[in-house]
């Protein structure tokens, strides 16, 4: 079922030390400097808390990062890029694992960059039909496996999150700073905490699947959304962002539809609607703690303070440059990727965007 909403806006579509900005509080001895995630939603929760949302809300936000899952403790990683700038860079995974234990896939990551100043930020999604080198990884739950090209979710398959970093690392020289799991189902929770979320539904184009005026999901209850402005509750938005063989650019637009919804969630979570209430503002804060897994360093609270004024607006998305090629037909661009991870690691993402619009997504956004 399908609601009438307003329209989406901003999403682009395309194959530390002292001083204020992106920094934050210290962290303890032996540890990273950065902490968290700018788009986490525990961390934009906490900040419209300190921001008037009341002691109880206040202290619900700091309840919810105690009790975070700290699953992953990055410091096992061997042999990592140097970090040379004070940007932050944070791994999105999402994943579908239905319980403890079980294999899980993750057709969702993306790489956000914070620059320096916390003025600007940047997503950038990694497709995971890409061809890549796998890193051999003995301590892999599959490690038989590691140590030759595959498709880039192979990484996550074989061996969690850590083994997605260090393909990463690997593969763009980028150092990451944090990695959130974001749980698919977890998700569901979180929108319906908001009352929904509002999404611009892109009809289906591929030719088999072609109707201009909405989707069909391809998986049960096959549910059809109307092309236009819709307030999707949590089931229908999950459904919607995980089609991708209705769209002629397959998984690209399902990468573009994810980062929609990553804005979708922000917008709803700054409406007066929730802000105004402490029950909604709690319901999304405990929501989203059941729905993540986080490394050992992150700091939601600490996060939400810092980047409390950045919006969805302020985040540009981009999809990893990549060209046909490689046994899953999708290759990385040896031209245009190589400069976008150097500027990453040179915090210049703003600069390389400017010189490449259009491989950035930007060349026809509206201002």
């Amino acid at each position: 079922m399908t609601y009438s909403g307003s329209n989406y806006r901003g999403s682009a579509s395309v194959p530390g030390g002292d001083g204020g900005g992106a920094r934050v509080a210290p962290a303890a001895a032996g540890g990273p400097t950065r902490r968290g995630l700018i788009g986490s939603a525990v961390g934009l929760v906490a900040s419209l808390a300190a921001a008037g949302g009341g002691a109880a809300v206040w202290s619900t936000a700091h309840g919810a990062n105690d009790d975070l899952d700290r699953a992953f403790d990055l410091g096992d990683i061997e042999d990592r890029p140097e970090k040379t700038t004070g940007a932050m860079n944070v791994v999105v995974l999402g994943s579908d694992a239905r319980k403890e234990g079980d294999d899980a896939r993750s057709d969702t990551c993306i790489v956000m960059h914070v620059n320096e100043a916390g003025t600007e930020a940047y997503g950038v999604s990694i497709p995971r039909d890409m061809w890549v080198p796998i890193p051999e990884e003995p301590d892999a739950k599959y490690a038989e496996y590691t140590g030759t090209e595959a498709k880039f979710n192979a990484a996550y398959s074989w061996g969690g999150a850590n083994l997605t970093v260090r393909t990463i690392e690997e593969l763009t020289g980028v150092r990451i700073d944090h990695v959130v799991e974001i749980d698919f189902d977890g998700l569901v929770e979180v929108v319906d905490a908001l009352g929904g979320v509002e999404m611009n539904v892109q009809h289906a184009d591929a030719d088999a699947y072609y109707d201009e005026s909405g989707v069909t999901s391809i998986h049960p209850p096959y549910r059809y959304f109307e092309a236009g402005p819709n307030l999707l509750n949590g089931e229908e938005a999950l459904d919607y962002v995980r089609q991708r063989k209705q769209y002629a650019r397959g998984d690209f637009d399902r990468m573009r539809h994810q980062q929609e919804l990553i804005k979708a969630i922000m917008d709803s979570a700054v409406t007066a609607d929730v802000v105004t209430s402490q029950s909604k503002l709690t319901a999304f804060i405990e929501s989203v703690s059941d729905a993540v897994k986080v490394d050992t360093e992150f700091n939601a609270v600490e996060t939400g303070i810092e980047f409390m004024h950045l919006r969805s607006d302020d985040i540009v998305f981009m999809t990893m440059p990549t060209v046909g090629g490689g046994p899953s037909g999708v290759a990385v661009d040896e031209e245009l990727a190589p400069s976008l991870w150097e500027a990453l690691k040179d915090d210049t993402v703003g600069e390389w965007v400017e010189a490449n619009p259009e491989a950035a997504g930007q060349a026809d956004t509206e201002e």
